[in-house]
C-alpha cells in the first residue's frame, strides 16, 4: 500500500501541492511530508494566474479576503495587449465570455454577418468582463449576469507571501515538514524506485511515492531517474526573462497590461503591495539593453531587477517509476499568460483520480502521461498563436513569425480563419471564449459565418446588439472599483460576506 507521500520542492508548487494531497488523500490515512529545498525567487516575482486557481482555492477551503490581505495581491479580469511599436492595434483578452447568444444562436457569426455589413464596434467591446476591466471595476455577477454570459477572474499574487501562506496552511492541516540545503536521494535495493532522500544533517525521509517540485531541474526525475525532454526553444522567441518591481500603482487596475517592444515584450502585473513587470526577450539584445528597454515600456520606476533564462520544454514523461514532476519539473513554459501555476493545477487535477493504492500502477502511469502530454500542449499552442499570429513590428517579432506550429495550432487557425468556429480539444485549459479572444486581437478574421445566423434580420440584429451594449454599460456602472473592491474583500472576515464569481 501506498502510506508515505514524500514532496521535494521549493517555493509556491510544492506547497500548493502539498496542500491538495493533504486535503484529498490525507483523510484516508495518506501521510504527506515536504521536504522543502531553498526557494529561488525572489521580491519582484509573482503568479499572474489564470481563474482556474479560484475553484481549486475554494476546493481547499481557503478564504479568499484572508488570502488577498496577507499577500497583498490583487484581481484580474484578463489581459490587455498592445503594441508600442506601433504596428498593430490593441486588443483585450478577458475571462469571460462576449456577447450574447441571439436567437437561439452563438454570438460570434453574429458579429461577423454584422461587420461584414459595416458594424463599426470591435468584438471585444461586447465582452462585459473586458468593459468592467478598462474601467477599474471588478466584476460581481449576480442573476442578471449570469443569463447574460460567463465571467471570471485570476490573480495577481506576490510570489514570496503566497508561497510562505500555502506552507503555513499545509502545515496546520497536518503536513510534516523537513528543511535542507542540499539533497541526496537512495534507491531501493531490488527495483530501480527511489526508496528515499537524504538530508543535509544527514537524515533520511523514506517514503513510498514521490512528487517532484524542484523546477526546471528535475532533482528526483531527470537527476535521478534519467527522464529526458523535448525542448520547444525553436517555437519560442524569449530566452531571458528580466523581472523587477516598481511602487503600486494608485488607481489599481483589474488587469494584466502587455506591451509589445521592438525586441520582446513587457507585462506589468499590479496588486496592493507594488507593481509587479515581467520582460521577455532573446538574448541577441544585451542585458544592459535589456534593462533599459524594460524601463522604457514600464514608464516606471523599476528595482531589485532579475533576469534568468527562459527554456520552454516538456519531460518525455511526467511520471516515470514511483516518482511524478509537478509543474516545471514535468513542463517549463514560456512566460506569455502566465501558466506556471495552471501547469501544477494540471499534474495535481490529473494525479488524484490515477493515484496508486498499491505498488502495481503501470496502467495509471501510462493513462496519467498520455493525459499530460496532451495537455502540456495544448497549452503550447495557445502560447505559440501569440508569436506567430504578432503583426508587430521590430527582428524579434519578425522571427518570431517564422517559428514553428504544430499541425493541431495549424488546423485551429485554418478553420477559424475559414467559418469563425474553434476547433477545441480534449485537455484544453484555454477556452472556447480565450480562443475568439486571441485569434481575434491577432487579426485572424473568420471570412463566413454560421448560416444560422441569416434566419435574424438585420433590423432584429441591429436591436439586439444595441440591447447587449446597453445591458454592458449598465452592469459596469453598478460595479465597484477594483481598489475598494479590495477594500471590502481583505476586511476582517466579520465585517463582510466575500462575492465569487
Amino acid at each position: 500500500m501506498i502510506q508515505d507521500l514524500v514532496l521535494v520542492g521549493r517555493d509556491a508548487p510544492v506547497w500548493l501541492a502539498a496542500c491538495v494531497m493533504q486535503s484529498a488523500l490525507g483523510p484516508a490515512g495518506l501521510r504527506v511530508s515536504v521536504v522543502e529545498l531553498p526557494g529561488l525567487l525572489g521580491p519582484a516575482d509573482t503568479y499572474a494566474t489564470l481563474p482556474a486557481l479560484e475553484p481549486l482555492h475554494a476546493r481547499l477551503r481557503i478564504d479568499e479576503g484572508r488570502l488577498m490581505a496577507a499577500t497583498r495581491g490583487a484581481f484580474t479580469l484578463g489581459r490587455y495587449f498592445h503594441d508600442s511599436t506601433g504596428q498593430a492595434p490593441a486588443f483585450f483578452h478577458a475571462y469571460g465570455s462576449t456577447g450574447a447568444r441571439i436567437d437561439n444562436t452563438e454570438f460570434l457569426p453574429n458579429w461577423i454577418k454584422a461587420r461584414h455589413f459595416g458594424l463599426p464596434v470591435a468584438f471585444e467591446d461586447f465582452c462585459l468582463t473586458a468593459a468592467a476591466a478598462r474601467h477599474g471595476r471588478m466584476l460581481v455577477p449576480d442573476a442578471e449576469i449570469e443569463r447574460h454570459g460567463f465571467t471570471d477572474y485570476g490573480y495577481h499574487l506576490p510570489a514570496i507571501p503566497y508561497g510562505t501562506w500555502l506552507k503555513q496552511l499545509a502545515l496546520r492541516r497536518g503536513v510534516s515538514m523537513h528543511e535542507t540545503r542540499e539533497l541526496g536521494v537512495l534507491m531501493k535495493a531490488d527495483a530501480p524506485d527511489i526508496a528515499g532522500v537524504v538530508l543535509d544533517d544527514g537524515r533520511r525521509v523514506m517514503g513510498d511515492f514521490f512528487i517532484d517540485a524542484t523546477g526546471v531541474g528535475a532533482l528526483l526525475l531527470a537527476e535521478t531517474l534519467g527522464v529526458r525532454r523535448d525542448s520547444w526553444r525553436d517555437a519560442f522567441p524569449a530566452d531571458r526573462v528580466l523581472v523587477a518591481h516598481a511602487p503600486p500603482i494608485p488607481s489599481l487596475p483589474a488587469y494584466a497590461d502587455v506591451r509589445a517592444g521592438e525586441t520582446g515584450w513587457l507585462a506589468v502585473h499590479p496588486n496592493q503591495a507594488c507593481t509587479h513587470v515581467i520582460h521577455a526577450y532573446s538574448s541577441e539584445t544585451p542585458e544592459h539593453a535589456a534593462i533599459v528597454n524594460a524601463g522604457h515600456l514600464a514608464r516606471l520606476e523599476l528595482s531589485g531587477t532579475k533576469i534568468r533564462g527562459s527554456d520552454p520544454g516538456r519531460r518525455v514523461v511526467a511520471w516515470q517509476r514511483n516518482c511524478v514532476g509537478i509543474g516545471e519539473a514535468a513542463c517549463a513554459f514560456d512566460p506569455i499568460h502566465g501558466v506556471d501555476l495552471q501547469a501544477v493545477q494540471l499534474g495535481l487535477v490529473h494525479l488524484l483520480p490515477l493515484f496508486p493504492v498499491d505498488a502495481d500502477y503501470a496502467v495509471e502511469r501510462s493513462e496519467y502521461n498520455k493525459n499530460l502530454k496532451a495537455a502540456f500542449e495544448r497549452i503550447r499552442d495557445f502560447q505559440s498563436a501569440h508569436y506567430v499570429l504578432n503583426r508587430y513590428g521590430g527582428a524579434f517579432w519578425e522571427r518570431a513569425r517564422l517559428s514553428p506550429v504544430s499541425r493541431g495550432l495549424m488546423r485551429k487557425i485554418g478553420v477559424f480563419r475559414a467559418r469563425g468556429s474553434v476547433v477545441h480539444y480534449e485537455d484544453e485549459s484555454f477556452s472556447i471564449d480565450d480562443w475568439q479572444a486571441l485569434l481575434l486581437g491577432h487579426g485572424v478574421l473568420p471570412e463566413t459565418w454560421d448560416p444560422a445566423a441569416d434566419r435574424i434580420s438585420p433590423e432584429s440584429l441591429k436591436e439586439e446588439l444595441r440591447r447587449i451594449l446597453g445591458f454592458i454599460r449598465r452592469k459596469v456602472e453598478e460595479q465597484r472599483s477594483h481598489a475598494r473592491y479590495l477594500q471590502d474583500a481583505c476586511a476582517p472576515a466579520s465585517q463582510h460576506t466575500l462575492n465569487r464569481s
